[in-house]
């Protein structure tokens, strides 16, 4: 077992309670061998001394110690409720929509030329707002999230963000005057026909 899985196993018996009828079955035994095997049963089941201390009423060093104990144990009554250590429901696996194969292979053709756009610079404007547009497309309308985006192109999620913010595609989330969020200026998009 690997000690990931063995943690989240202890971390679920550690906030696990026992059902309230094994309280009120406590309340109602009169017989310390009896509430001692008890215990037992209950610690044989993988319940904490925490979550038997809390329906016991006793301290966790006291179950500790009535569990150590090495006697003969009175048997069990059947009427007691032995229940068992919930498990831990499965986590489902998330599904995270990917890019199609066309659209990530012109990303990856377009991305070195995109990334050498700069201020009012002409040369490869074309191919940046092409690469912008496309990575719009994939986010809005096929639904790929922008971290698995930019897991898949190898930039950063905020770089991606940032150039959507900058070529107008989605709005920034600061209520300062900062000119890094700034839109480009159309002048300095010739071929652009605004959005």
């Amino acid at each position: 077992m690997r000690l990931r899985e063995r943690d989240e196993m202890e971390k679920v018996k550690r906030l696990s309670k026992l059902p309230p009828d094994v309280r009120q079955s406590f309340l109602r035994i009169k017989d310390i061998e009896q509430r001692n095997s008890y215990i037992k049963a209950l610690r044989g089941m993988g319940w904490t001394l925490a979550s038997i201390s809390d329906a016991t009423g006793m301290t966790r060093e006291r179950v500790r110690q009535i569990n150590a104990q090495n006697d003969l144990v009175a048997p069990l009554d059947e009427t007691l409720p032995v229940p068992e250590l919930p498990n831990k429901p499965e986590k489902l696996k998330r599904e995270f929509k990917e890019p199609s194969e066309q659209i990530l292979a012109r990303l990856k053709e377009l991305q070195p030329l995109a990334q050498q756009v700069r201020s009012s610079a002409l040369r490869f404007r074309e191919e940046a707002e092409e690469y912008t547009a496309l990575l719009w497309e994939a986010h809005s309308k096929d639904g790929v999230p922008i971290y698995r985006l930019a897991k898949r192109l190898g930039v950063t999620n905020s770089a991606i963000r940032f150039r959507l913010i900058r070529y107008g595609y989605i709005k920034a989330n600061i209520d300062s005057d900062s000119k890094v969020y700034a839109p480009i200026n159309p002048k300095n998009r010739p071929n652009y026909s605004g959005r």
